[in-house]
């Protein structure tokens, strides 16, 4: 049996990241809100928020504080 299965939040790092380089999300589009993202999910509002650090730490989205996250104006490919 395999005991190393993802993070769940990896698996919304993984999603977000694949869906800006494919162009299915673009610069300037927000993304869902920690709720929802959460309920699609099925982990805690903690985990999103985690997720969401490391794609801002990795040049992929923006969040400003009360309006929500957003993919960066240039992403790295």
């Amino acid at each position: 049996m395999n005991h190393r299965r993802k993070p769940l939040y990896e698996h919304v790092v993984d999603d977000i990241t694949a869906s800006i380089q494919a162009g299915t999300i673009k610069p300037g589009d927000k993304l869902p809100s920690i709720a929802q993202l959460a309920q699609q999910y099925g982990i805690s509002d903690t985990r999103v928020k985690f997720a969401l650090r490391i794609l801002g730490e990795r040049g992929l989205i923006e969040t400003h504080q009360g309006k929500g996250s957003f993919v960066a104006a240039n992403p790295p490919t």
